[in-house]
């Protein structure tokens, strides 16, 4: 079984807010947790940033939905990658709403992988993009503790 994270960015639906899709995202982590797909999406600004991580057949094909979903376009892969461990593990979709209480901390930790304190995953590198979701994450874990 190869194991992979994938990683894409798109712009929004106009219109589309965080309580629209997060009714479609609690349907999506149940749907996630029987196909052991687990990851991270961050929304703002008009924007999704998301990493998907699981077998790779299952992950490509949930890939391949997703691009054809209405609710966004400009759907860009950023980075496919086989992986040993998860970096989202405990989460079948975790979902961070960028435009809810961005912290100081949150506009740092952008600022530092992309350079910018916009919120534009779409302008962001692979490597940007995988290590800010990570720290990202590693940030939200703090919170939750």
């Amino acid at each position: 079984m190869h194991t992979i994270r994938l990683l894409y960015s798109s712009d929004a639906l106009e219109g589309l807010r965080y309580r629209d899709f997060l009714t479609i995202m609690e349907k999506a982590a149940e749907t996630n947790r029987e196909r052991a797909i687990t990851g991270m999406l961050c929304y703002g600004g008009g924007q999704f940033l998301q990493a998907l991580e699981g077998e790779r057949l299952t992950v490509n094909a949930l890939y391949h939905h997703i691009a054809k979903d209405p609710r966004h376009s400009n759907c860009q892969l950023l980075s496919v990658e086989e992986i040993g461990a998860r970096d989202f593990a405990e989460w079948s979709m975790k979902i961070i709403d960028w435009n809810d209480a961005v912290t100081a901390a949150r506009q740092a930790l952008l600022l530092k992988h992309s350079g910018s304190r916009q919120f534009n995953p779409s302008q962001m590198t692979a490597q940007q993009a995988t290590v800010f979701l990570r720290d990202l994450a590693a940030m939200e874990r703090l919170l939750t503790e």
